[in-house]
């Protein structure tokens, strides 16, 4: 995980955040990054009974921030990208796991969608 994603947890519930509120937490690569990665630890965590996942700011999700994908993909370490349609997460490539990885959580997730909610925002 990263500063993309926040989680807390208190008396069995997740709060789980997007904290990208400067751009309405637009989903950039750290944004997916730290959402799958929130997703991994939920996943693991003993006692979580229900997930709560909400956007800091004005905004839920902004949907794709395009121009953090118009930069030349690969590592930093020159090597080759990913294609998209890669199954690197079971049945999911990257881009579904940001969605579908809620779904198989084993506790419920609720959505607290406020402001603006767009693409992305609304497969999440």
């Amino acid at each position: 995980m990263n500063d993309r994603v926040s989680i807390t947890i208190e008396n069995h519930v997740a709060d789980v955040r997007l904290n990208r509120p400067d751009k309405m937490n637009a989903l950039d690569p750290a944004m997916f990054d730290g959402i799958i990665g929130a997703i991994d630890r939920l996943e693991k965590e003993p006692g979580v009974r229900a997930v709560v996942l909400s956007g800091e700011g004005r905004s839920f999700c902004a949907g794709l921030d395009m121009a953090s994908f118009t930069a030349p993909a690969g590592g930093s370490d020159g090597s080759a990208p990913s294609k998209l349609t890669d199954r690197t997460y079971g049945n999911a490539n990257k881009f579904q796991q940001v969605a579908f990885g809620w779904r198989k959580l084993p506790m419920p997730v609720i959505a607290a969608v406020h402001g603006v909610c767009f693409g992305g925002g609304l497969q999440i």
